[in-house]
């Protein structure tokens, strides 16, 4: 219960101080002057002086975009590639088909269908597969109006087919050297209901059904989790083999960003209540509070600081156990770049990150990053500055015109490993 208290009530403070950012200043800007926002360089000397040193750092990546440029002014490029896309893609962009990969999921593609079957209504479908029988399809139908204009129902479902996740036990201490290996094969459907009484904020509430199976990993230099269970103590792995699962989830969603897919300014709110348990058993049980703040912080000349904190704690529910596998996660692309996913696992998890962005032309920013994050047992136990993983590196962002991310590449350093990080049409849940 103080548990609970203590998560509504930073939340509360959260959404506060959150209001109070949201507040956009306009000051006004000389005739004779460009707005900062649409000004690469600065007006003056000193300012030019001063920004010298990133432009000598980005002068390759400027030449070579320049480059691609003037070869694609070279090409006819609306009888040769809009002939290809326009197969995919219809003139009004309500219909796109493009490809995606990203190293958990594999290569594939995704289709979006907007305005579809009525004004408003959305369907998203993606198919991917990697090696070792990598899978994954996806599905979901959004019609945020169906009852009103106020009121509205999302369908999802997935099926996905892990062959190589990584295990190295529970606990913010947990070691390279017990690493193990396990497949893991999911079905998921989940039906929600949308409810926005303002144009900023948004509730959902809904019911899951998932379907999990652990079995032997496929990757062939790595012991199977279960094979090794004696390395963690025999049977004090939750959820060794799987279980079938209903839950039910609360969300609020707050959005004051000035654009979705390149924001300047302006922050995203998430807060997330799960109960989740088992059908067909009593062994398994769950609620998780998560919350994710992301914030935009527009300096100048269209340079902009990312800044992210992200916390989960995760109960068990009377004398039920918590799947090792929907216990908090530390590492990926979207939780933690600098480690393996899910490199740490332990019921509760903080992680914050920050991101400077550079552009260097009209569709690419150059990124720098810096992020800390530790899972706990209870983390209002067991919370101390003490134990926090560290991960910095930097990268390019490529954009479409329309804002949306279109791929990323990046290198990431921690204590443990350097990462080569790479996906394309995938959007990321860390900014």
């Amino acid at each position: 219960m103080i548990r609970t208290r203590f998560v509504v009530f930073i939340v509360a403070g959260l959404f506060s101080a959150l209001s109070l950012l949201a507040q956009e200043k306009k000051d006004d800007v000389p005739q004779e002057q460009t707005p900062v926002e649409e000004r690469d360089t600065g007006d003056s000397f000193i300012e030019n002086v001063g920004e010298l040193p990133g432009k000598l750092i980005t002068l390759p990546l400027r030449i070579l975009f320049k480059g691609v440029s003037k070869m694609s002014s070279v090409v006819d490029y609306q009888a040769v590639v809009l002939r290809v896309t326009d197969v995919l893609t219809n003139e009004d962009g309500t219909r796109k088909v493009r490809p995606i990969f990203t190293p958990l999921s594999g290569g594939g593609l995704i289709f979006v269908q907007r305005n579809f079957l009525k004004p408003g209504m959305s369907f998203r479908t993606s198919a991917s597969a990697g090696i070792r029988t990598r899978a994954n399809f996806f599905g979901s139908l959004r019609d945020p109006q169906l009852f009103s204009s106020r009121f509205g129902v999302q369908i999802e479902g997935l099926y996905q087919r892990l062959p190589d996740e990584d295990f190295f036990g529970i606990g913010n201490d947990s070691r390279r050297a017990t690493e193990t290996n396990y497949l893991q094969e999911e079905t998921y459907f989940m039906t929600e209901l949308l409810a926005k009484p303002v144009r900023q904020v948004t509730f959902t509430a809904g019911v899951s059904y998932s379907d999990v199976n652990i079995k032997d990993g496929r990757d062939p230099n790595k012991p199977s989790l279960q094979d090794s269970s004696a390395v963690f103590f025999a049977n004090a792995i939750p959820g060794l083999f799987g279980a079938r699962m209903a839950t039910f989830l609360f969300r609020i969603y707050r959005d004051t960003r000035d654009v979705t897919g390149n924001p300047n300014r302006g922050s995203e709110t998430y807060f997330t209540y799960e109960y989740g348990r088992e059908l067909g058993g009593s062994e398994f049980g769950y609620s998780k509070f998560t919350l994710d703040w992301r914030g935009y912080l527009d300096l100048f000349y269209r340079r902009v600081i990312a800044l992210r904190l992200h916390g989960e704690i995760t109960d068990n529910i009377g004398e039920r156990e918590i799947p090792f596998y929907r216990l908090g996660g530390l590492g990926g692309t979207d939780v933690f770049r600098g480690y393996r996913p899910t490199r740490f696992r332990d019921k509760d998890l903080l992680v914050a990150g920050a991101e400077y962005r550079y552009p260097i032309h009209g569709v690419a920013d150059m990124i720098f990053f810096f992020e800390q994050g530790r899972v706990f047992g209870d983390i209002f136990d067991q919370f101390t500055f003490n134990g926090f993983k560290r991960a910095f590196g930097g990268g390019l962002r490529l954009r479409g015109f329309d804002g949306n991310l279109v791929a990323v590449f990046e290198i990431a350093k921690s204590d443990e490993q350097l990462r080569l990080n790479f996906s394309l049409n995938k959007g990321l849940r860390r900014f």
